[in-house]
């Protein structure tokens, strides 16, 4: 038998819990909206394949939401405002519906509708200022902002849809009620298309803890320890939620059970997040296989060598056995970062020419496990990556040494081996550890609220009915959930994080108020300031002449200048162990660019051989961070570059008004952090020209 490469997708397809059912409110719509842009798209684009199989990972968190919106129940906070018609708004509605109406992908999900970046650009030049936009233009906003989250598959076979996308603007009250009755309608069909692929074969189902909660922090909040020895822990302690991680597991393969009339064969662990105790409670709900990270396993088997990646394992637990697979980081942040600035072709090939490596320097066959979220990569690609699934599944298709594998049937291919592994490191998919949900301020000031209201409950739980108990249980549920903790802290940004801290809460709250206590004050004290999520990066004002010494020298020469605040980057992707914080930019009299990179980190890259690689407009230029200043000159441009608490740059003669703007930290090679994740950040100066001019 000659060899093969079987390449294994998951997409794993989450939201948080949004609703307050003691309030009966859904206070965030991204269930909805990706459901119309994302959940159906994915597994569609697979069809006309045969020989393309995936494994989707449908959270129950997700799923029941989706139950919610189709049985009326939801109450969407956001929807329920954008159903009514303009003129009847309050000034606090207006106020909630400019949060939302401008928060899609400008380049792919905005640019496309005309009228929608129009709006777009008025909104900027009148300093973000929603107020300027008549009863027809936000009507209009209304509109574009739906159509922007319809996907393509609704655009392609939709009539409704198509009408509007056609008309491109003037839309009435009556048009946007028929579009959103349209995308509740869609609603409808996405569980049930899952599991028609499903009963063929075309594709497989896991899952993941109900609310989608880091188990071991569950399990044993030493874990944390385990997978990183020196994290701090939350000061609070005694509480213990080993009942919780039985329920969130029990639940799901309940819920599981319940939509796709069998028991769940696999989990991907919420976050890839792993222990000897999780692995063991999947075994005793009748898993039998769990994915995890590259990183757990190098962990787990003191080595990094690649090749070990590409084997199946398993681990033998009290209560049976469970097959792993570790994702391979690599060919996973590939699709998930780089291939959105790719042509398709490009990217496909890309992608495939790495497989082949893969495969000619493996010596017997292997697993290559290609692990990464469904939903939200998409809409920084064209035309929500349709263009580049399409490319990729016809090359995939035409390659006579790979076979698209469900992560299902791998224990039935006969020339692979499965691996025996002695014991499992603890730790996630970001880092190996848990840093992201605890172990800094705010994260761990989540969990000592959670410990004081969870110490109370035991305090009195016996004296409560069951009704009340199985209320007051799934708020605990709910508020384990990781999204909550991701938000925390200065790792991850989004526009909206000061809603997730009064989301986190008010699941406390209602515990309290469910057991007829008092709401301790420090429950509505919020954990992140309310302004964080409104920080605004700042523009240029005047003109800059910074002198180029690796320093911010003085509080002047910079004070005129634009400022980014790169850790705020509006991503659910991981951005933690930032070198470069902040970036300062202007320009002088003469044209000449000026850039300052700014950040705690920064010292440090000179003793360890970094690199620095600048993108702009489309030229890169490659520099190495070493002590002291130069002036040097590539691709024609003339540069003086210096280091020391940062890095400044002097780029001689740019005349550009508006500069697209890249820049990435190396280290021995390998990429350590990006700016944008994405796409690429426009330095803009034209207003600033405009100022000066009238001036």
């Amino acid at each position: 038998m000659s060899k093969k490469l079987y390449l294994s997708f998951l997409w794993h397809m989450h939201q948080p819990y949004y609703k307050d059912d003691c309030a009966n409110t859904t206070l965030m719509p991204w269930v909805f909206l990706h459901a119309t842009k994302d959940y159906y798209d994915i597994p569609w684009y697979m069809e006309k394949f045969p020989k393309i199989k995936a494994t989707f990972n449908l959270v129950p968190s997700l799923m029941a939401q989706i139950d919610e919106y189709i049985s009326g129940n939801a109450n969407d906070k956001f929807l329920e405002i954008l159903k009514k018609e303009i003129v009847s708004l309050s000034k606090e509605e207006r106020d909630f519906l400019e949060e939302y109406l401008f928060l899609a992908n400008e380049e792919y999900m905005i640019k496309p509708f005309s009228r929608y970046y129009e709006l777009l650009l008025k909104y900027r030049m009148n300093n973000n200022n929603f107020s300027i936009f008549s009863d027809d233009e936000i009507l209009d906003l209304e509109v574009l902002f739906l159509l922007s989250w319809c996907g393509n598959y609704l655009r392609q076979n939709n009539g409704i849809v198509q009408n509007l996308l056609n008309q491109k603007s003037t839309y009435d009250q009556t048009q946007k009620t028929e579009l959103l009755n349209t995308m509740f309608n869609f609603l409808k069909e996405i569980i049930p298309y899952y599991n028609t692929l499903f009963k063929e074969g075309k594709i497989s189902v896991s899952t993941t803890p109900f609310y989608h909660p880091i188990l071991p922090l569950l399990l044993d909040r030493k874990s944390a320890v385990e997978a990183r020895a020196d994290v701090a822990l939350p000061f609070s302690s005694g509480a213990s939620y080993d009942e919780f991680a039985n329920m969130q597991v029990e639940k799901a393969v309940s819920y599981f059970e319940n939509k796709f009339g069998q028991a769940p064969i696999g989990f991907w662990p919420s976050e890839g997040s792993v222990s000897e105790k999780t692995i063991n409670l999947l075994a005793k709900n009748g898993v039998k296989w769990a994915c995890s990270d590259e990183e757990i396993l190098f962990k787990t088997l003191n080595s990094s060598k690649k090749e070990a990646l590409y084997k199946p394992y398993y681990l033998d637990t009290k209560e049976g056995r469970v097959n792993l697979f570790f994702r391979d980081k690599y060919l996973s942040d590939l699709i998930g970062f780089e291939f959105s600035k790719k042509s398709a072709k490009a990217a496909a090939a890309d992608f495939v020419s790495h497989l082949k490596n893969i495969y000619y320097n493996a010596q017997e066959s292997v697993v290559v496990p290609v692990i990464l979220d469904g939903e939200n990569a998409w809409e920084f690609y064209p035309n929500n990556a349709q263009n580049f699934f399409e490319e990729l599944y016809k090359l995939l298709s035409a390659q006579s040494w790979c076979e698209l594998t469900l992560f299902d049937e791998i224990s039935k291919c006969e020339d692979l081996k499965a691996n025996s592994l002695y014991w499992l490191a603890s730790g996630s998919w970001i880092s190996g550890n848990f840093d992201i949900w605890i172990g800094s301020g705010e994260k761990n000031r989540a969990w000592e609220l959670l410990d004081m209201t969870k110490l109370s409950f035991d305090g009195i739980k016996e004296n409560l009915s069951e009704e009340l108990i199985e209320k007051i249980n799934k708020e605990f549920l709910v508020a384990l959930g990781s999204d909550w903790f991701w938000w925390y802290g200065d790792d991850h940004y989004t526009e909206l994080n000061h809603q997730f801290d009064e989301q986190f809460r008010a699941h406390l709250k209602n515990i309290f108020e469910l057991m007829e206590l008092e709401v301790p004050k420090e429950i509505y004290t919020p954990i992140v300031k309310r302004d964080k999520g409104k920080l605004i990066d700042i523009k240029p004002t005047d003109f800059v002449a910074p002198t180029v010494d690796g320093n911010m020298s003085n509080f002047f020469e910079w004070l005129n200048s634009g400022r980014i605040d790169i850790k705020k980057e509006f991503t659910t992707m991981d951005s933690s162990s930032l070198f470069v914080e902040y970036l300062y930019y202007g320009v002088d009299r003469e044209s000449n660019l000026y850039l300052y990179l700014k950040g705690d980190r920064i010292k440090s890259l000179k003793k360890e051989g970094f690199e620095l690689r600048l993108t702009l407009n489309n030229l890169t230029f490659i520099f190495d961070i070493k002590e002291g200043k130069e002036s040097t000159s590539q691709n024609g441009v003339y540069f003086d570059i210096a280091y020391d608490t940062g890095v400044e740059l002097k780029l001689y003669e740019c005349k550009h008004k508006r500069v697209k703007l890249i820049f990435e930290v190396y280290r021995n090679k390998k990429r350590v952090q990006r700016y944008p994740l994405y796409d690429e950040s426009i330095l803009d100066f034209e207003n600033l020209f405009l100022r000066n001019w009238y001036i």
